[in-house]
């Protein structure tokens, strides 16, 4: 009598745990649906222990009877949910100025105070020199506004293996705005007459020409370009049109040559970088919202402004307001 072909419940157990330590998480919580033998397999601690040390290297794994699986899920969520047990601490070298901006980039973080830069390095934590920072000094008067933007898109790239890398810009009180890369400054742009109060939360343009935009007490928003080298001065626009200080700026989503401005007054403009040279023919729409200017984002093809104790949903399409929303508290924190 002919016998049936083998299945897979018919291999060993260690040979059905080996074979499956090959998959990721999802298919072996679709494995462990299947039948009983296979959920068995796809509960082994070989496999969990695996998974636990390739998702957290420095994280020893205790034997309790919950099982190698119930720790990863339990670590997993709770990862995910921001819960920390016997946190890594470190005490900065204070400054007489209260920090006012924070900005997390990969295993760095920086940190502004006053006119001070702060790079914190973080290493392996299980390293007893795990963190190391340094003191980025170049400015003249308080930073106002801290961004990251691709290496890859300014006049410092040099090879494929940056690819990856971010440079910091910050902008100052001091007129002045500055891009620093490997701890030092390495580009400075002038041309605002005054305090530069903000910069927009990511670069405008195309893969060919990128500019960053920037926004002062001047009351005007300045273009930068970040590729440019050399003697050729780096301001490529001015927009004009606003009747007080710019306090945010975001870039459009669904179309990058677009810009949103917001002054202090909380009125509203949308740019087009790619209009001819003109600022009057640049501005492309207009609206205002009420109470004073807390943040702003765009999101595919919406604006979302906050100010006072609302939040506007602003269609830079039309530049109608499709929804405000209010909130309970005095003032939104954007």
């Amino acid at each position: 009598m002919e016998q049936p072909p083998p299945s897979l419940t018919d291999l060993s157990a260690d040979a059905l745990v080996h074979c499956a330590s090959f998959l990721g998480v999802r298919d072996l919580s679709s494995l462990a649906m299947t039948c009983k033998p296979l959920c068995r397999v796809a509960y082994s601690d070989a496999i969990w222990r695996r998974h636990f040390s390739e998702r957290w290297p420095t994280q020893r794994i205790s034997s309790e009877p919950e099982g190698v699986r119930q720790k990863y899920l339990t670590r997993h969520i709770a990862v995910n949910q921001l819960r920390c047990h016997d946190p890594k601490m470190a005490f900065l070298t204070q400054h007489p100025f209260p920090h006012s901006h924070i900005l997390l980039n990969k295993s760095e973080a920086f940190l502004a105070q006053g006119s001070i830069v702060q790079q914190v390095i973080i290493k392996s934590p299980k390293d007893e020199g795990w963190w190391s920072d340094y003191t980025l000094l170049r400015h003249n008067a308080r930073i106002t506004c801290m961004r990251l933007i691709p290496l890859i898109d300014t006049s410092l790239f040099r090879n494929e293996m940056q690819n990856e890398e971010n440079v910091l810009v910050t902008s100052s009180s001091d007129r002045t705005i500055r891009l620093w890369w490997k701890g030092r400054s390495c580009r400075s742009f002038k041309g605002h007459n005054g305090p530069v109060t903000t910069l927009a939360d990511k670069l405008l343009g195309n893969c060919e020409r990128k500019v960053l935009a920037s926004g002062g007490e001047d009351c005007t928003v300045r273009l930068w370009l970040v590729g440019s080298s050399g003697k050729r001065h780096p301001l490529t626009m001015t927009y004009h049109g606003h009747g007080k200080p710019i306090s945010c700026l975001s870039v459009a989503r669904y179309k990058a040559s677009l810009l949103v401005s917001m002054s202090t007054d909380s009125r509203v403009r949308v740019w087009d970088a790619s209009s001819p040279s003109s600022s009057s023919s640049s501005c492309v729409g207009m609206t205002c919202v009420s109470g004073p200017p807390v943040g702003m984002k765009c999101h595919d093809t919406q604006c979302y402004i906050a100010a006072g104790s609302s939040v506007t949903a602003v269609d830079l399409r039309t530049m109608q307001k499709v929804s405000t929303t209010a909130v309970h508290l005095p003032n939104v924190l954007f």
